[in-house]
């Protein structure tokens, strides 16, 4: 698929889904954020999600990790995420 990691990095910006991810104490940072692609498929794609939380207080910051389900539509755009 051409530029399938520049479609997800778009795709990513600015997820609700990863909040799934987040401890539910704070934000995720945006610039922090990386993936590397596990699986492909015709109509999905598996990623590990890596990024900061910034929580407000003595916590700071926190690594967070999580693997992602992409699904795809018949034209390889990515039409839902659901961390898995």
């Amino acid at each position: 698929m051409p530029d399938l990691e520049g479609k997800i990095a778009d795709f990513l910006r600015n997820r609700r889904e990863l909040l799934q991810c987040t401890g539910g104490h704070g934000r995720w940072q945006a610039d922090s954020m990386e993936f590397d692609i596990l699986e492909t498929g015709e109509r999905a794609v598996i990623i590990v999600i890596r990024f900061i939380e910034v929580m407000a207080g003595p916590a700071g910051q926190v690594d967070r990790c999580a693997r992602m389900m992409l699904e795809l539509d018949e034209f390889g755009e990515i039409i839902s995420a659901q961390v898995c």
